[in-house]
């Protein structure tokens, strides 16, 4: 039986539709599904959240490779179908949440199961050591990019999705095509485009081809976060324009201090924010906060 078949079987067992509002496409291509855990390197090792779990596709092959698998969904329905399906599973537990609003779990070892139901408690706590993984619903990409790894304290340590390719491709994008969402992930760690997965791959089929994106190296950076995007923000505020021009209107900072600020920084004062590579918008950040707190 073909994976399309099986899930469209699956969903009118439990009397279910797929939730347009949700965005809800589900991944029908085993090699597909594949490829993201080969992607992620998942081991037995591994606590792995999974965004949008949906019918449990992804789900069941992560239980198998994985130590722990935490499945959150949004849609109540696929979470009683997630639970009924899953619940023989020991290392899985299914959480009906909403992945921007859910507290992660904290302490990872094995005495937080319930000796009863053989699930995991929801520690509350900060999402630290864990991998992150899914097909991930088009209206939630950029979102999820920027609770992961800008609003949580700790990140997790890598992370694997499919999304639109369209917005895979800007996430890696590169000077002279440098843009803000860019630059918000590159600053935190290393984004690569793995595979391409045309539409064909979901059912229903979306109207934008996808693809398969990996976070590695992910680290908190060295540079005071919320000035950072502040300045970030100013300087794509106007992206025709200079970048300098950008940020003395938007920081309210004398063009004249700006310029010696881009001299001692080596950067052409004649430069748009497309054009500067994320290790120097990190040096132009910390002179430019040194600049402000002098004042």
């Amino acid at each position: 039986m073909s994976l399309k078949r099986e899930i469209q079987q699956l969903l009118a067992k439990y009397n279910i539709s797929p939730n347009k509002v949700l965005g809800q496409n589900f991944l029908i291509d085993e090699k597909v599904i594949n490829s993201l855990l080969d992607t992620a390197k998942i081991s037995k090792k591994d606590t792995v959240v999974e965004v949008g779990s949906g019918t449990g596709v992804i789900t069941k092959k992560l239980a198998r490779v994985a130590k722990r698998v935490l499945a959150v969904e949004k849609d109540p329905k696929l979470v009683e179908l997630l639970k009924q399906e899953f619940s023989v599973y020991k290392n899985v537990e299914v959480i009906n949440e909403d992945i921007l609003k859910w507290e992660f779990p904290q302490n990872h070892n094995d005495n937080n199961k319930d000796g009863e139901t053989g699930q995991i408690s929801n520690v509350k706590g900060q999402l630290s050591g864990l991998k992150l993984v899914g097909a991930i619903p088009y209206y939630l990409t950029a979102r999820l990019f920027r609770h992961f790894l800008q609003e949580m304290q700790n990140s997790p340590l890598l992370i694997a999705v499919i999304i639109p390719k369209a917005v895979a491709q800007r996430i890696c994008a590169k000077p002279p095509n440098l843009n803000l969402l860019a630059v918000s992930v590159q600053i935190y760690g290393e984004p690569k485009i793995i595979k391409n997965v045309p539409r064909t791959c979901f059912w229903p089929q979306p109207k934008v081809d996808s693809a398969i994106l990996i976070v590695s190296d992910i680290a908190k950076p060295k540079v005071d976060e919320e000035h950072f995007f502040e300045v970030l923000k100013a300087g794509f505020s106007s992206p025709r324009k200079k970048l300098i021009t950008n940020l003395s209107k938007k920081l309210k900072q004398p063009r004249a201090q700006l310029e010696n600020i881009f001299k001692k920084t080596n950067i052409d004062p004649s430069i748009r924010a497309e054009s500067l590579t994320v290790e120097k918008w990190k040096e132009l950040v910390l002179r430019i906060e040194h600049l402000t707190h002098s004042q």
